[in-house]
């Protein structure tokens, strides 16, 4: 499977790219701009959330506390 697609989220942009829990898995979001990633392939975002987990990016219990981590955008 090739991931070098969304390779970015955990070497580049790994401070702002994070796992918000839900009770249907992980969510990916941009803790920065406040962007939801979604992947319509579900093997394929199981493996970029795998990978972000082995690279050690930030985990959320909900998504207010993603955004309030310190990271957030400039509201429009």
């Amino acid at each position: 499977m090739d991931l070098s697609k969304y390779q970015y989220i955990w070497e580049r942009e790994r401070s702002d790219w994070a796992l918000v829990d839900s009770p249907y898995g992980y969510g990916i979001v941009n803790v920065k701009t406040h962007i939801l990633l979604h992947i319509d392939d579900d093997e394929l975002e199981k493996a970029v959330i795998n990978k972000m987990e082995e690279s050690g990016n930030d985990k959320y219990d909900s998504i207010t506390d993603a955004f309030e981590s310190g990271n957030t955008a400039e509201m429009f």
